[in-house]
This record gives structure tokens, sequence and C-alpha cells, in this order.
């Protein structure tokens, strides 16, 4: 039980370096070297690596061992679009079954993230770690009410990727914008019950995320940084 309680802990921590950009993309991940810094067995490492891997933050590779996912301009263009889709199928599906409930919890989380600093104060090219969590949670509470399990695991799972690369590729980014404007407008739609504004202003942050990395000065791996287009902004209808 200790064994595997020590593997979750060092499975949280390394994902944590990884979506904060601790390892840069593509580096190898040197199990003992990361076993003398965490103090816990190669075998911890090892394990949390390859559950790593099936989050898609970890890549094993034949003759390297593992290395950290790539970042490119195709699979953030890919991310996007298809985040954009499930995200607002969740977020129709949680405006029709959402309950008062579920309104408080929306309107609890937003009154603490809009009164958060949104940049570290000892770092102010990394994002405060308080205003991380509970931008995640706000995120969370506008879908927490969808009754499709398959639709809100594969909306994690993209949330994870996504974050990674906002969190990633910070330091590059040129074009400043008001995250806390954006986060009120949708979420005084969806509190209203405005699915269609609500689904409109949410494709609009997000891709909005996408256009400000793809534009950034960002060590993409795939294509020339004139090559770049914008996200389209995608809208989708409820299945």
């Amino acid at each position: 039980m200790a064994a595997k309680s020590r593997t979750i802990e060092t499975y949280e921590a390394l994902r944590q370096r990884l979506l904060d950009g601790v390892y840069p993309p593509q580096k190898k991940l040197q199990i003992d070297q990361i076993s003398k810094e965490m103090e816990v067995s190669p075998g911890a490492v090892r394990e949390a690596l390859a559950r790593l891997t099936s989050d898609g933050l970890v890549v094993s590779e034949p003759q390297r061992g593992f290395v950290t996912a790539p970042i490119s301009v195709a699979d953030l263009t890919d991310l996007t679009s298809v985040r954009v889709e499930i995200e607002l199928n969740c977020l129709r599906r949680s405006i029709r079954l959402g309950d008062l409930e579920w309104e408080g919890k929306i309107k609890s989380i937003w009154h603490q993230l809009e009164r958060t600093p949104t940049r570290s104060e000892t770092n102010p090219t990394a994002f405060n770690p308080r205003w991380s969590d509970l931008h995640a949670a706000f995120h969370d509470s506008l879908i927490s009410a969808c009754d499709s399990k398959w639709r809100l695991k594969l909306r994690d799972q993209m949330f994870t990727q996504a974050e990674r690369y906002r969190r990633l590729l910070l330091p590059y980014t040129k074009i400043q914008r008001d995250p806390h404007e954006e986060h009120k407008g949708i979420a005084e739609a969806v509190l209203a019950r405005d699915a269609d504004l609500a689904c409109n202003l949410l494709a609009q942050h997000l891709n909005k995320t996408a256009d400000i990395l793809l534009s950034s000065d960002a060590p993409f791996s795939d294509v020339p940084r004139a090559s770049v287009q914008p996200v389209a902004n995608t809208l989708t209808e409820d299945q």
C-alpha cells in the first residue's frame, strides 16, 4: 500500500512538472536522475512515467526510453478543433440538466477566480498556481452537470493537453488578453441558461487561447512560423 501511494504521489508530482513546462518538449527523462531528485525508487518513477504516457504527456521511444511529448502546430490545431466540439456538447447538456446546486458551484468558483491574480508574484512569466487550480475548477464546473461519462472523459483528456500547451507557451506569448472578462461573459450566459450565447463565448475563448499560442515564438516542431494560421471559430450543436 505504501509503495502504491508513493507511486501515485510521484505520478502527480511529475504530471505537475510536465504541465508547468519544467521539462521542455522532447526532453529525455532520466529515471535515475528523477529518482534522486524526488527521493523515490526508480520503480516508482518508471511506473509514473508509464502512466503519464496514457495521459499523452510522455512518449516512450525505442532506444531513448521516456521523453516529454513534443508540441506542434498541427497537434495544437487539431486538439483545439476537437476540444471545442466536445466541450460545447458537454456544456449544452450541462445547461439543460444543471440544477441549483450546479449554479451555486459555478458562482462560488467564479467568485474566487475573479479575485485571484493570474500571474505568479515571483515569476511574471508563469501562472499563479492558485489561479490555475481555480481556472480548471471553473471550466470543470460549467460542464459538471453533463450526463455523458465518455464525453466527460474525452473532455478531461483534452483539457489536460490544452493546459500543458497554455502553461508551457506562456513565456513566448506576445498578445495580452483579459481572461476575467471572458470568464465573466461565459459564466453569466451559462447561468442565464442561454446555451447558444454560452457556447459561442466558450468557443471564442478556447480558440483565442490557441490563436495566441500559435502566433507566439514557441518552439513548435513542425511548421515554419510564417505558415501558422489561426484556428477557425467552431460552433457545434448538441447531437
